[in-house]
């Protein structure tokens, strides 16, 4: 005859373990217990066990969850993103003290030391990059300057005008003025 606590027993069911028949309780003796109590029991999700839906609603629960979890990726990133975005080193704006308005349209521009050269349709002009002033202009070429080269030389500068012939004239710039120094490429007529 069971007592009272036993039966109680044998309907107790833990969460987390399936029984596939009837729970025995074992004796008190360790050679009376039975050797194969492991099979009785399937481990399973117990939040599976409470959600068992039919197939249709399994499919679409299936479905809001992946949509879900993909929109929270998403999100997720654009978080990174904006984080990343934030965390940059803006570069410090320098706002234009002087504002000049060219004559010309022009072609190229090189800078050297404290002049800024730009190549216009039939020569070129030098400004101050301080005081945004053009110190020369030089418009004796008869063709496009198409790229402008300059380099320092100590206090001085040394220009290299290219024009659409493939002719480059060499300028010496100082304190004293522009002075013309030679053309190089320059096709001698017969």
């Amino acid at each position: 005859m069971s007592s009272p606590s036993a039966s109680r027993a044998q309907k107790m069911r833990l969460p987390l373990f399936t029984q596939k028949g009837q729970l025995e309780v074992p004796s008190p003796t360790e050679k009376d217990w039975l050797k194969d109590d492991d099979e009785g029991y399937v481990f399973k999700d117990p939040d599976q066990e409470l959600d068992s839906l039919p197939q249709p609603y399994r499919m679409i629960n299936k479905l809001v969850n992946s949509l879900f979890d993909r929109s929270w990726e998403v999100i997720e990133d654009r978080d990174r993103l904006r984080e990343a975005e934030l965390s940059r080193i803006k570069p410090t704006v320098y706002l234009p003290v002087f504002e000049n308005k060219l004559s010309k349209m022009p072609k190229c521009m090189a800078i050297s030391q404290d002049y800024a050269f730009i190549a216009e349709d039939k020569g070129f002009a030098i400004y101050n990059l301080y005081s945004a002033q053009q110190i020369y202009e030089c418009e004796k070429l008869k063709v496009d300057v198409v790229s402008i080269w300059a380099t320092d030389l100590g206090s001085e500068t040394l220009i290299a005008p290219l024009d659409e012939m493939g002719i480059i004239r060499l300028f010496y710039l100082c304190k004293d003025g522009l002075f013309f120094i030679k053309t190089i490429n320059e096709v001698v007529s017969a």
